[in-house]
């Protein structure tokens, strides 16, 4: 059996459908760890995001802030195997649109991840688009 990730540390199993459940674990889980920032909420150096703040006003900026975003990713979602992550795009709001791919329990899986570039705030949401 995989290892838990973060979250399913600290809440019990839900009630529901089992693969359901899962996306929504996964989903929740990679939105409290994308959430935290470096530094911050945790005390396991590195835990979070934040380095990509060195870069700002750089070109490195977006290379760096999805190489952040997959690291944080591999590290502290062992259910979501083999991702990828795919910059799409920006919206007026200063959403980032990224992509997440991957392979949940055998069965690809897409996620959809918005970056606030002011706040920093991440939300982690099923992509619609496939």
């Amino acid at each position: 059996m995989a290892r838990p990730s973060f979250l399913d540390k600290f809440i019990s199993p839900s009630r529901g459908s089992e693969a359901d459940g899962e996306l929504v674990r996964v989903r929740q889980n990679l939105e409290a760890v994308l959430n935290t920032k470096e530094g911050y909420g945790y005390f396991v150096e590195g835990f979070g995001l934040g380095r990509y703040t060195e870069r700002f006003g750089t070109r490195e900026l977006m290379t760096t802030l999805k190489d952040e975003l997959l690291h944080v990713v591999r590290h502290q979602e062992p259910r979501l195997q083999e991702p990828e992550l795919e910059l799409r795009g920006r919206d007026s709001g200063l959403w980032l649109h990224f992509v997440l791919t991957g392979m949940l329990h055998g069965a690809p899986c897409t996620l959809r991840l918005l970056f606030h570039t002011v706040s920093g705030q991440v939300r982690v949401e099923e992509d619609e688009e496939g």
